[in-house]
């Protein structure tokens, strides 16, 4: 009996839960949108990192979404929430580089230090930007290509010797 008056309640509670769903994806929906309207703004690799921001806030608020739904049908999801938090916890330890690069990334292409055809120094490196992407940065020097990790940028200083395009 105890059985059929769960079940009874999920389906009482069914609409509920998949509204909360549903508004999650909507919002999901409306910030991707404005992300895109604003990544149009920007060049080509600027709407890379819009895309990364897109893409997680997509599986952030869906999962989230799916999380509350389900607490909603009247599930105990506090177990699920504490193993959730400890994984992203271990997860974030040992993704601290690569985040780092990432976020450098990200700023270097958000405030244009410099730009692809530059001439910069970067610790004992001369030599020519030829590529910037969320992960590192490729230099063209005297010895061949120098790929210098985005995280490096940020803490360290940089010299411009010679920028291709005077008018950006």
């Amino acid at each position: 009996m105890e059985n059929t008056q769960q079940a009874y309640e999920v389906l009482i509670n069914l609409p509920l839960a998949l509204a909360v769903f549903g508004i999650f994806i909507a919002a999901s929906i409306f910030i991707s949108y404005t992300l895109k309207k604003i990544a149009n703004k920007y060049d080509a690799s600027a709407s890379k990192i819009f895309r990364l921001i897109s893409n997680s806030q997509k599986t952030l608020l869906i999962f989230i979404g799916a999380v509350m739904g389900i607490s909603k049908l009247g599930f105990d999801i506090s177990a699920l929430i504490t193993g959730l938090g400890l994984t992203g916890f271990a997860i974030s330890l040992a993704l601290k580089d690569a985040i780092s690069n990432i976020v450098g990334g990200a700023l270097i292409v958000i405030y244009r230090p410099f730009l692809i055809g530059d001439e910069i120094k970067f610790a004992d490196c001369i030599g020519k930007v030829s590529d910037i992407n969320l992960r590192y940065i490729t230099i063209e020097t005297a010895e061949g290509l120098q790929l210098i990790p985005n995280s490096l940028f940020l803490n360290t200083k940089i010299l411009l010797i010679n920028k291709k395009n005077e008018n950006k």
